[in-house]
């Protein structure tokens, strides 16, 4: 199943809950009215003169029963749902969850933050904010958020420190899953959902109470005053009742929504790391330990589906469970386990030895890449090996290409390690700090000669940040010109998780300076383009209110002119002359079909136009943006091979569309 198809079944499985929470408030309002029209007979006067099939007949009462019933629910899920307004860092901080600095010098912290910062490389994601809940020394973990620029990760005290880093590695590959194949999204509304189900318990315990305590406080001669509050302590009673089945109704939408997505997320993490070992042995650890995976947050249970083990003590009923069973979890990855957890061993890696395991890790022979120098530290693996001296990279096919699309592989975990231990201290160090982070994009557009362009752009930084931020940017640029062209993309993923701290003035002027550098020298090249479009596009949803996207073609026939710009500015980029730029708009344009394309000419096709194209393109479906980017890696793969620039922007405008393609520098190397 690739990631096209994932998303489509995300959104069945969206579909599915909304199915679900109906037959639920169906349920619910019918016994809601069936337990009002008993209890209407009792009250004063009428319990003389109607029976309850008089008030069974009532069509009034049972359209304001079931409506009001339905208003309750959605109210109070929507109340809820505008609490998870911010995403992920919602859940994070209802689970006691702790920001953690990604400057820390806390050793486990630091190796934790270096899983994530590899993973985040190897998928094309923004670094997301991750959490840790110190209070919790159970083994467990969660992703939160409703797209990847407001996803956050959270592990408990006890994940940190007690897994190994194969094994953190392995819980983390699992969260990642979760990510790329929008289960957050999903996992976010079941919340809603549970809560405004749960309300209506909460709704008949009230009543249940302020009609007992009334009746009971009442003198003889209130009799029937007391009567009617005695009755509606019972119908509260009812109301609690259908309100609990309310509850259970929604852990079993809960349970059909999770389990199989939890088997994904744990064939997907090892298919990431071709590691089974490393999640089996943190399942196995859960197990041994006493606490397992169960929580002591009170919100537990309203989250319990989002956890990567089984956060409460373990269900009566197995139908209703949100994870498999663990053994089961096991014997998949490791079908020899014979299920004794005594033999578990725990060894709790600190300061030293993190970071021996660390290094370990990363040790690895591979071919050195020309023009990385000192700055590597060791070699690449193998995978990637002869491309910078080539400067391109052989494709296998167009459909091999969007085939990696949401399926990081464990080269790409490979290169991803190897990327950030090359890079520099400082500018690894700048991606951790949000000022630091402003100067370390402004260095990745500054002109690398010492010149007039690089002193009018250094003019430019200062007349919007000030005489400091032009410095740290010049002192900034010495390494950024030592890295890697592959590396240049990925520092900036990095950095947008310090830069969403900015301030939203700040942020205007950000984008504003952006622009700026990147026309300094009158002319926009294609990593100047790819720079400004990815780190805009991950931190506007942070500063800019935006509403919620969603398909609005489901056909290219209305957007011929755009698919048109795509093809023949891609076409433009990847030839050299006529012939080999008709060459690529046709191998394009034959993957659109029945689209009624034109080729457009060069002077209509720049990178503006193209970007204007995309921002409408962003509005296909999934399917169509399948073929958007098929055609797109073949215009530009025409001959056979990417250039690097041209593989960059092949992943700009994949993620302008949605889609997170891994580095392809490695994903389709076939040396």
């Amino acid at each position: 199943m690739d990631f096209f198809e994932r998303q489509h079944q995300a959104r069945k499985k969206t579909g599915v809950l909304v199915f679900l929470f109906g037959v639920a408030v169906l349920l619910i309002s019918l016994l809601n009215f069936l337990i009002i029209a008993a209890v209407i007979p009792l009250v004063g006067e009428g319990r003389k003169r109607e029976g309850l099939f008089s008030t069974l007949q009532d069509p009034l009462l049972a359209m304001s029963v079931v409506l009001g019933t339905f208003v309750l629910i959605s109210l109070a899920g929507l109340y809820r749902k505008s609490q998870l307004s911010d995403g992920g860092s919602s859940i994070a901080s209802m689970m006691g969850g702790r920001l953690v600095n990604m400057a820390s010098t806390d050793p486990e912290e630091q190796k934790l933050m270096n899983v994530v910062e590899e993973m985040a490389i190897a998928a094309s994601v923004p670094m997301p904010e991750v959490y840790v809940m110190s209070e919790e020394k159970a083994i467990n973990a969660f992703a939160a958020g409703y797209t990847v620029d407001d996803a956050v990760i959270g592990v408990t005290d006890g994940c940190m420190r007690r897994l190994s880093r194969d094994e953190l590695q392995g819980v983390i590959a699992h969260e990642f899953s979760h990510i790329l194949n929008q289960d957050m999204r999903l996992n976010l509304r079941l919340v809603a959902v549970v809560f405004g189900l749960f309300v209506m318990s909460q709704l008949g315990r009230l009543m249940m109470r302020i009609g007992f305590s009334s009746s009971g406080n009442r003198s003889s001669r209130s009799r029937n005053e007391g009567g009617g509050a005695a009755v509606i302590g019972i119908a509260g009673l009812g109301i609690m009742v259908t309100g609990g089945l309310g509850i259970l109704m929604g852990n079993l939408i809960k349970s059909a929504v999770s389990r199989q997505r939890e088997y994904l997320a744990d064939s997907s993490a090892v298919q990431y790391t071709r590691n089974p070992e490393g999640l089996a042995g943190a399942l196995k650890k859960i197990g041994a330990l006493s606490t397992g995976s169960r929580l002591l947050t009170p919100h537990a249970e309203e989250a319990s589906h989002m956890f990567f083990g089984n956060g409460m003590r373990e269900s009566w009923f197995s139908f209703t469970a949100t994870h498999p069973p663990l053994l089961e979890r096991i014997l998949l990855l490791e079908p020899s386990f014979s299920g004794d957890f005594s033999k578990v061993k725990f060894d709790e890696k600190r300061s030293s030895s993190a970071k021996q395991d660390s290094s370990a890790r990363r040790t690895q022979a591979g071919i050195p890449i020309p023009g990385m120098g000192d700055a590597l530290g060791q070699a690449l693996p193998p995978v990637i090996m002869g491309l910078a001296a080539a400067g391109q990279v052989k494709v296998a096919s167009a459909a091999a290409v969007v085939d990696s699309i949401g399926n990081p592989t464990p080269q790409h975990i490979d290169f991803a390690a190897a990327l950030l231990k090359s890079l520099p201290e400082a500018v690894r160090a700048a991606a951790h700090d949000t000022h630091d982070a402003c100067a370390l994009v402004f260095a990745l557009l500054l002109d690398p000669k010492d010149g007039p362009l690089q002193k009018k752009q250094l003019g430019q930084v200062d007349e919007l940040f000030g005489e400091q931020m032009a410095k740290a940017t010049l002192k900034l640029s010495g390494g950024v010109v030592s890295l890697d062209p592959r590396a240049k993309l990925p520092v900036a993923d990095l950095a947008v998780g310090s830069l969403r701290r900015m301030a939203k003035e700040q942020f205007d002027r950000f984008t504003h300076l952006l622009e700026t550098l990147a026309a300094a020298d009158e002319q926009i090249d294609l990593f100047e383009f790819s720079l400004s479009k990815l780190v805009i596009r991950h931190l506007e949803p942070h500063f800019v209110k935006q509403r919620k996207k969603t398909a609005k073609y489901y056909s290219l026939k209305k957007l011929s002119y755009e698919c048109s710009m795509l093809i023949s500015s891609l076409a433009c980029t990847a030839g050299n002359n006529d012939e080999t730029i008709q060459t690529a708009y046709d191998a394009g344009a034959s993957c659109l079909g029945a689209t009624n394309l034109s080729q457009l000419p060069d002077a209509d096709c720049g990178l503006q136009e193209l970007d204007q194209a995309l921002v409408t393109l962003g509005g296909v479906s999934f399917n169509l943006k399948r073929k958007l980017l098929e055609a797109a890696a073949a215009t530009v793969s025409a001959d056979g091979y990417l250039q690097i620039q041209e593989a960059e922007l092949l992943r700009a405008i994949a993620d302008s569309l949605g889609c997170p393609m891994p580095p392809l520098a490695i994903a389709i190397d076939t040396a």
